[in-house]
């Protein structure tokens, strides 16, 4: 099971690595979700990351608020995520919403290509944009969505899905059923589900037993320190 700690910048890094932490989410700005950090910082992250084992995954976001992103804020993502792939990043984090609440397909088969550029290889986690496609939908229509997306993301190159199950900030527990559905539409496309937000060393457990299928979990307490 791998167990993500989300943590903004450097803080706490070593402390929830030593606690047992197999994943870093490493961004900036948790209090707006999380963005980019400064290359110094993703610099000693990934070396600290590399010496003890411990998988590193770096934000690409270049704001916090919603997920629909403007010409220039898409093309300092761009630069970022290939300044990574320079560098040796294994795996990153992104999410891009169209004004209509659609993947932007067009901009995430943009990032998803950049290391190329490099000749180098890269993972791709989704992040909780994925809650919010489809807002505004009847529930119905808004899994549906979800469901697609989860499709077209995998053709994309996407390998990891982050999700709550949902766009309100309810107990996760609530949204078993519709993490079941995530999880067996992702089985189905070679995607990993990755439940989070309210996950932590407390109740993962529990996570667990309710949802068998999972390999990994994902929150800012997944490990005690």
């Amino acid at each position: 099971m791998i167990l993500e700690a989300c943590i903004e910048n450097i803080t706490y890094l070593k402390e929830v690595v030593h606690a047992g932490a197999t994943r870093i989410e490493l961004c900036d700005n948790l209090a707006v979700g999380g963005t980019t950090v400064s290359m110094a910082v993703r610099d000693y992250a990934k070396y600290f990351c590399d010496s003890n084992d411990v998988e590193l995954a770096v934000m690409i976001r270049a704001r916090g608020g919603d997920f629909v992103y403007n010409n220039t804020e898409k093309t300092v993502m761009y630069n970022d995520l290939k300044e990574m792939a320079k560098e040796g990043v294994k795996r990153a984090v992104i999410g891009a919403l169209t004004e209509k609440g659609d993947l932007d397909k067009d901009y995430i088969k943009d990032l998803v290509s950049a290391p190329k550029f490099f000749r180098k290889e890269m993972n791709f986690t989704f992040h909780m944009a994925f809650d919010h496609i489809g807002e505004g939908l009847t529930p119905e229509e808004a899994l549906e969505k979800r469901l697609d997306a989860i499709k077209i993301l995998s053709k994309l190159g996407v390998d990891t899905i982050l999700t709550h199950g949902g766009a309100d900030n309810n107990d996760i527990f609530e949204n078993i059923d519709t993490l079941k559905k995530y999880i067996e539409c992702g089985k189905k496309n070679n995607v990993n589900i990755m439940p989070g937000g309210g996950v932590t060393f407390e109740n993962v457990d529990k996570l667990v037993k309710k949802l068998p299928g999972i390999s990994a979990v994902h929150g800012t307490k997944i490990v005690k320190i």
